[in-house]
Parts: C-alpha cells; sequence; structure tokens
C-alpha cells in the first residue's frame, strides 16, 4: 500500500532533511586536516597517506570478500577520510578505525541478514 503524505507530514520530512543537510556540512572532511596526512613523512608514529591507502585496500578486500555492494566500500572510505581528517590516529590503530568504519558502513546500506558478526570481521 502506498501511503500519501500529508502536508504536515512533508513539512516535517523537509525540516528533517534539511536539518540533515546542516549537519552533512559539518561532517566534511577538514581540507587542512587532510593535507596535514598527506605532507606527513613516515617515521612510524604519524598518520601517512601511505597507510591510509593501505587501509582503503584493506577495505576493499574486506568488501570482496564478503561480497558487499560498490557502495558500502564507498561509505566505508568515506567515514575513513572523515574520520582521519578530525582526530588525530596513530597508525596502529588504523585497522580498528578502518574496520569501525566498514562496520558502520555495513550496517547502513546492506540487509539486516548480510550482516556479519563483528567478532567475524576482527
Amino acid at each position: 500500500m502506498i501511503e500519501v503524505l500529508t502536508t504536515t507530514d512533508s513539512q516535517k520530512l523537509l525540516h528533517q532533511l534539511n536539518a540533515l543537510l546542516e549537519q552533512e556540512l559539518r561532517c566534511q572532511p577538514k581540507v587542512c586536516g587532510l593535507r596535514l596526512i598527506e605532507s606527513t613523512h613516515d617515521n612510524g608514529l604519524r598518520m601517512t597517506a601511505r597507510l591510509r591507502d593501505l587501509e582503503v585496500k584493506d577495505l576493499l578486500s574486506l568488501t570482496q570478500f564478503f561480497g558487499f555492494d560498490t557502495e558500502t566500500f564507498s561509505l566505508a572510505v568515506n567515514l575513513l577520510d572523515r574520520f582521519l581528517s578530525k582526530m588525530k590516529v596513530q597508525p596502529k590503530h588504523l585497522g580498528c578505525v578502518g574496520l569501525s568504519c566498514f562496520y558502520l558502513a555495513v550496517k547502513s546500506t546492506e540487509e539486516e541478514r548480510n550482516v556479519p558478526l563483528a567478532t567475524d570481521l576482527i
């Protein structure tokens, strides 16, 4: 059955959408954070673009292993980039951050029956 939205329902939905779009703008990766990652030298203590790229390859491998959609991979990388641009992450914690981003992406885009247990991902 198709539900018909009333005027008040559509106004509420529009208000919700506008609020979410405002949040989207605040959550975009900071350019200065991404530039800092790109300019960092690999000394084993700081995040580098190379380490980020290796984590993206891991996310791609997980996506292919579980047979998830490209949308899931894209969202996981987007979440990873956003997190890395906002927070300082030590290289030893990058795997945990990447896996968390992947799990959030899977929970957001995949059907509930396709979502693996967190323990299976770990």
